[in-house]
């Protein structure tokens, strides 16, 4: 679904100024790969707005930084903690103009009479979906849920992933990389099982829409992408990112289960209390996949 009326205004409100104008062009620039090249600025929001259809991913790109968003927050007097990530501040700014906070005329909206008191009241009449509820985001929370409550119980098993399951795993940590591919389910299982074993980690992924969302890539495959926290005993040590390349099995109840998984374990002093895909290193890419909006086959 396109992004929505609302959250165009705000967009309109927050990059169509002297001061972000210049963040908003560069924006539409690389949007194609400098291949649109426009110095006005409503025909650059026009641009972003139909090429990206995820208020949250056009937020999250780098351009817009934490210190743009923060700024625009402070400007507009809406309450903001100090502690706080891009991601937070993402859902804050989002917040606020679903609140009704940016005050421009919306064609979305129709007058109608009040019975009650003889006034005119502003009656809005649309119900957009909003995109944490489209139907690839449901089931990649539903997927993650089941999957990092099986692993960090050391329940998952051989079924539970296709028989040629593949693996790309990353850890990172003060004493060097590590990297290693595998090829078959029994693999997959033993070598993420070892890393967190070995480290005795547990895994905390963020469900929340900003720790994970699913995508579809140019082969019909749903990609579901999670990030989390590493934690040993009451210590969080570091951070994970991880895409599960998902298909269904037909003689296993039509499920979905992982094919291809690649996943980044990253060992921090200080890790944030929540990580968000805004603020991943590995999976951007894949975040600029498409979203479906419709029910997934």
């Amino acid at each position: 679904m396109p992004i929505s009326e609302i959250h165009k205004r705000g967009l309109r409100d927050l990059l169509v100024n002297e001061k972000n104008s210049p963040v908003l062009l560069q924006l539409a620039k690389g949007t194609t790969k400098n291949v649109f090249k426009t110095e006005d600025p409503e025909e650059a929001l026009r641009l972003l707005t139909s090429h990206i259809p995820d208020i949250y991913i056009l937020l999250s790109k780098r351009t817009i930084t934490r210190e743009l968003l923060f700024t625009y927050l402070h400007s507009r007097q809406a309450k903001t903690a100090t502690d706080f990530t891009k991601a937070d501040l993402i859902t804050k700014v989002i917040q606020y103009w679903e609140e009704g906070h940016v005050d421009q005329e919306d064609p979305e909206y129709s007058r109608s009479s009040s019975v009650s008191n003889g006034q005119s009241a502003v009656v809005p009449v649309y119900k957009q979906t909003e995109a944490k509820d489209y139907p690839i985001h449901a089931m990649a929370r539903k997927f993650g849920e089941w999957f990092f409550e099986r692993f960090n119980s050391d329940s998952l098993s051989l079924v539970d992933l296709w028989a040629d399951a593949s693996l790309h795993l990353t850890i990172m940590a003060s004493d060097g990389v590590n990297e290693l591919e595998c090829t078959s389910a029994a693999e997959v299982l033993s070598a993420l099982t070892s890393a967190k074993q070995q480290f005795g980690f547990h895994f905390n992924p963020n469900l929340t829409h900003a720790g994970i969302q699913g995508r579809m890539d140019a082969y019909g495959q749903v990609v579901v992408l999670c990030c989390g926290t590493l934690h040993t005993c009451d210590s969080s040590v570091g951070v994970f990112e991880c895409a599960f390349g998902l298909l269904r099995d037909p003689y296993a109840e039509n499920n979905w289960k992982p094919k291809k998984v690649k996943w980044l374990l990253k060992s921090e002093l200080q890790p944030p209390e929540l990580h968000s895909l805004c603020s991943s290193e590995t999976l951007q890419a894949a975040l600029e996949l498409p979203v479906p909006t419709d029910d997934l086959p």
